[in-house]
């Protein structure tokens, strides 16, 4: 009977909520650390976020041609190792990241579209920052220019926008050469991006954008939203209606929380208080998982794990001493 209790207070505390404590979450991630590759026009394929409260099977980042470029057309893009004493790159690094490898987006890219797919399903007030550096001032592209799109691309729109237009990077005044700066984008009041499964940002270059060498980069690409409690309805709902109970050790806990998992693949965890406010969120990976709790403050919390591969989702209740 305990155990039947304990999921359903479970489910039921997943399944309600409160707006009136909705929390900043980074809901995707893109650091690019992990990442080594070469893709070219016309078999450049979508880069799954490295971190996803949502799924990061689609949560991507897409290089593509505009509609009607000829078939001839040929860039590419690619990775770049991040050099910390001319690169600068300490712009929005998350989940303990640092310097290491970045998305190198290569010219020509006046017939390309770098393409952002940010689903925002149960979250709102959403913003989008990364940093981005310009290969050089008379190479690389100069410009890069946004919209959005809230129906998968079919139209787009700047409405909401606080910036239409940024230039890529700003001069060092130690290298003379572009360093890495913050790109913060948010889209306003247009309502239509909030909770939005088919949403998604693009950028298109301007500016020395003809020729065959320069580039522009990208790193730490986020988007943070506030939870809407409201969403888990439909088929969400029946996702978390299917939780299975999650064994956490030792539960009191004072420093860690200890789980074991049937599979060594990676698996996304959130903890909530108990009034369904986003506390905490991350990634863990193998049988054996343990996640430090020691800044919660004295209570009851919920965890929920979702496993990367199999979608299958876990959960339990535990307290902090």
């Amino acid at each position: 009977m305990k155990r039947i209790l304990l999921f359903c207070t479970l489910s039921v505390m997943l399944l309600a909520g409160t707006t009136s404590k909705a929390q900043t979450t980074l809901v995707h991630y893109w650091h690019f650390n992990t990442a080594a590759f070469a893709m070219y026009t016309d078999t450049i394929q979508g880069i799954s976020a490295d971190f996803s409260l949502i799924d990061v099977s689609k949560a991507k980042i897409l290089y593509q041609k505009q509609p009607g470029t000829s078939s001839a057309y040929a860039t590419y893009i690619d990775t770049y190792t991040v050099k910390p004493t001319t690169d600068f790159d300490t712009m929005n690094w998350r989940m303990g990241q640092t310097d290491g490898m970045s998305l190198r987006v290569r010219n020509p890219s006046d017939s390309m579209q770098l393409l952002f797919y940010i689903p925002s399903t149960g979250y709102k007030n959403l913003s989008l920052k990364y940093g981005t550096q310009g290969s050089s001032r008379t190479s690389g592209m100069l410009l890069q220019n946004f919209d959005y799109s809230t129906d998968s691309g079919m139209t787009w729109r700047t409405t909401g926008l606080n910036l239409i237009q940024d230039s890529a990077g700003v001069i060092s005044t130690a290298t003379g050469k572009p360093a890495f700066a913050l790109v913060n984008i948010n889209f306003g009041t247009d309502t239509t991006v909030n909770n939005n499964p088919k949403l998604v940002f693009r950028i298109t270059f301007s500016g020395n954008n003809t020729g065959t060498s320069g580039n522009n980069r990208f790193d730490n690409i986020t988007l943070d939203g506030d939870s809407i409690s409201t969403h888990h309805t439909g088929a969400v709902t029946s996702v978390y209606a299917q939780v299975k109970q999650l064994s956490v050790f030792p539960n009191p806990a004072n420093d860690n929380i200890n789980m074991v998992f049937e599979t060594e693949s990676t698996k996304v965890f959130v903890i909530k208080d108990m009034s369904g406010a986003t506390i905490q969120s991350g990634l863990i990976s193998g049988k054996s998982s343990a996640i430090n709790i020691s800044k919660l403050a004295v209570g009851n919390y919920s965890i929920l794990v979702q496993d990367n591969t199999s979608g299958e989702l876990s959960g339990a209740i535990f307290s902090k001493n």
